[in-house]
Parts: C-alpha cells; structure tokens; sequence
C-alpha cells in the first residue's frame, strides 16, 4: 500500500500498521505472523478519521485484488436465521462418512457453520485442500469432538467454494457442486446454482 500524495507520516504508518494487524486478529482468516503489535500512536482527530478512511479504501480493493483476509467473520445469527444476507440463499446439507454439516452461500463465499462435523482421518488418496484442513486444525477452527472419528467445527469458516468445503467435511477430494443439497428440497447446489442463474438472465452463456 502506498500514499500518491507521499503524505502519510511515520505515525500514520504505525497507525496503519496497528489497525491492520488488530483487523486481521478480529477476522480470523489468516494466521498473522508478525508478533509485534504496536499500540496506536496518538493522533489528532482529523488525521485519525483520514487514517480509517484510508482503511476502509483499502478494505475495499484487496477482495478485489483476491485478499479477503481483511474481511469481518460472518455473525452466527445471520447465517443460521435466514437474514438478512443469508435469504439469498437455502440452508445446505452435506451428510457423508458419518460426518454431517450444513452451510449457506453468503457474499460469494461458501460459508459451513459452527457445530458441523468432519472426519477425522483424511483417506490415502486425498490431494484437494488436505494444507487447508491442516490450517483450520492448528488455528483451532476444527477441533476433537465427542466422536474419536469426527472433528467438529469450533467457528464458522468460510470458503472460495462448495468443493473446499465438502473435501474439508469428507477430508478426501469431492464434489460439493452435487454433495451439498438444499434441506428443503434435496435440490444439488450445482442445480440451485443454475436455477438461479436462469433467474437473472445468465444461463446458456447470456450477459
């Protein structure tokens, strides 16, 4: 991140710094490795304000740049009440190997909710998202269960698809565009996906 003006001071820096270190903490998206956190710097109220201005900018223009790890977590009561952003999409339900989760798409994100269950040993031939499953093991996203078989999720995590997320469930490679089905009608969420698109005008390649 740059200023063009070149007008940000070494204690507007350490402002910046403070800030997007205590964001990245509050989202939990990512582990952040820089052990040094240092205390807001005092600031006139005006170069605060520009300060989180700047933020919120930048906020906004790294999903864009493909870094989402700025980005608030999701509300437990949002996503399991149908809300809000959440009415934009069904409840889905993925019951495999024992293991059994529900999940809703919320900002083009696949999002599995707290208290779902995934299996514990990973199968031999397993290769998509097995390092992602392995991260949400050590931030203690997925932890023990009351089943020796099953790890349970501690949070609500968001994923960039339903794939990931059922291949995190199953912890072996698999489809979540034909596992994850709709609670209410047993609907794929490949067939929801497209119902929708037909919808808005966008299926058979229209604009």
């Amino acid at each position: 991140m740059i200023s063009k003006d070149q007008n940000l001071t070494k204690a507007h820096v350490r402002y910046l710094e403070s800030r997007l270190i205590q964001m990245g903490l509050q989202a939990g998206r990512a582990v952040i490795t820089n052990g040094t956190a240092p205390s807001l710097p005092p600031l006139p109220e005006p170069d605060i304000a520009d300060m989180e201005f700047f933020l919120e900018q930048v906020r906004m223009m790294f999903p864009v740049l493909g870094f989402g790890f700025l980005q608030p977590p999701p509300e437990v009561s949002d996503f399991q009440s149908g809300d809000g952003p959440a009415a934009e999409s069904p409840l889905f339900e993925l019951s495999v190997v024992g293991a059994t989760a529900t999940a809703r798409e919320i900002n083009g994100e696949f999002v599995v909710f707290k208290g779902s269950t995934a299996r514990k040993q990973g199968i031999a031939s397993w290769t998509s998202y097995k390092a992602l499953r392995d991260q949400l093991v050590d931030e203690g996203r997925l932890t023990d269960s009351d089943s020796p078989d099953y790890l349970v999720f501690a949070d609500n995590v968001a994923f960039n698809s339903p794939s990931a997320g059922a291949a995190v469930v199953n912890a072996g490679n698999l489809n979540g565009r034909i596992n994850w089905k709709v609670a209410s009608s047993g609907q794929t969420y490949q067939e929801w996906y497209e119902q929708k698109l037909k919808a808005a005008g966008l299926d058979n390649g229209e604009d």
